[in-house]
């Protein structure tokens, strides 16, 4: 008697033996033939119409957002630009501001084991700051500076001391790249956000004129750093710095935004001082603050604020006028807020009449009594 198995693998091989069929040769048409090779047309998939659909803002855990914000405005790349929430007020006030030059620092971990950790590179810190230029940029209607330029004009040290945060460091790029604003953000990881491991984001926006912080924010970034979470955040903290800036740069009720007012080449201090006196009667002058004075054997040099309800151009005129000279004081430099005088030549300024009233009887007899302001002096 057949065992199974043999009768298993007899049924198998006349399966197979049925199932074979011959094979046929087919005839290749020779390469001369075009008419045989005819491409064969498909449809390009493509990106809907209305473009990729992204979620509703809400902050990461840790960091509060505001109420209702918006989705993130980065410029779709299948769609129109969306713009924050409060940009159309940020750039009406960077107009009124006389259009300032921003630039966009990242402060990023300088050590390879910090990237490790996370799992990240240095370009997932670069990706933090072109966002922010990006959203800052207001679609090209606000000027953002290169940052590598500060790279080229600094040495080496000066670099890496404005790599590091030194606030000493960020009035040079007001001499050197005339940059108005500078927004740094360092991130750096940091284990106590609610949601986990995350890169906390310190931004600060500093006046590089007179170094004063106009606008403070953070947040926690989640990891891993994906662009969407990127997006996210930086969209929290650019519409959070346009709040702040554009609440001083439209000259609000109670906000200080002053002219730096630096006066050079004055012969002695009290020469500067008495400058001082007359722009506090300029009208439309209400706070002048001293910043600074100082003065040597032949020169001296004084800085001051002024929270004046007009630009920097009808100060001066004011100025000029107040002081009633046409010559002995000219404006070296006006822009954005900052107003740098220099004398040049012996400033006479206007006289003060006083009038003395006499009545005897029916007679009046007036007497006029000329006083001279002592000039104020250039230096020698």
């Amino acid at each position: 008697m057949k065992s199974p198995a043999y009768l298993v693998v007899a049924m198998g091989l006349s399966v197979l033996a049925g199932c074979a069929q011959p094979i046929q040769n087919v005839a290749v048409p020779p390469p001369s033939l075009q008419t045989a090779y005819q491409p064969q047309p498909y449809e390009k998939p493509m990106p809907p119409q209305q473009g990729y659909a992204q979620p509703s803002y809400a902050a990461p855990s840790g960091a509060a957002g505001p109420t209702g914000y918006a989705a993130p405005p980065q410029p779709n790349p299948y769609g129109s630009y969306q713009a924050l929430p409060d940009q159309a007020a940020y750039v009406k006030a960077y107009q009124t501001q006389r259009e300032p030059r921003v630039m966009v620092i990242v402060l990023a971990p300088k050590h390879a084991k910090t990237y490790a950790s996370i799992h990240a590179t240095p370009e997932d810190f670069d990706a933090i700051g072109l966002s922010m230029i990006n959203l800052l940029g207001a679609n090209g209607q606000v000027d953002i500076q290169n940052a590598s330029m500060a790279k080229q004009v600094l040495n080496r040290e000066k670099f890496l001391r404005l790599q590091n945060g030194d606030p000493a460091v960020v009035p040079l790029l007001k001499q050197q790249l005339n940059t108005d604003v500078l927004v740094e953000i360092r991130a750096e990881p940091t284990a106590q956000a609610n949601a986990g491991p995350a890169v906390r984001l310190l931004a600060q926006t500093v006046s590089t004129t007179d170094a004063r912080i106009l606008a403070t924010h953070y947040i926690d970034l989640p990891l891993p750093m994906s662009k969407p979470m990127i997006d996210q955040c930086t969209s929290y903290l650019a519409d959070k710095t346009m709040q702040s800036l554009a609440t001083i740069w439209s000259g609000a009720p109670g906000v200080l935004n002053p002219i730096t007012v630096r006066i050079y080449h004055a012969a002695t201090v009290d020469d500067v001082l008495q400058i001082k006196r007359f722009i506090q009667k300029v009208p439309g002058v209400s706070l002048v603050i001293n910043r600074g004075m100082t003065g040597g054997s032949t020169t001296a040099y004084g800085q001051l604020d002024v929270q004046y309800g007009g630009g920097p151009g009808d100060f001066y005129s004011a100025l000029k006028q107040e002081l009633g000279v046409s010559t002995g004081l000219k404006a070296t430099d006006l822009q954005n807020n900052t107003v740098d005088l220099e004398i040049t030549g012996p400033m006479v300024l206007k006289t003060t009449t006083i009038k003395t009233i006499t009545r005897v009887r029916t007679e009046t007899h007036t007497t006029v009594k000329t006083v001279n302001e002592n000039p104020i002096m250039p230096a020698h």
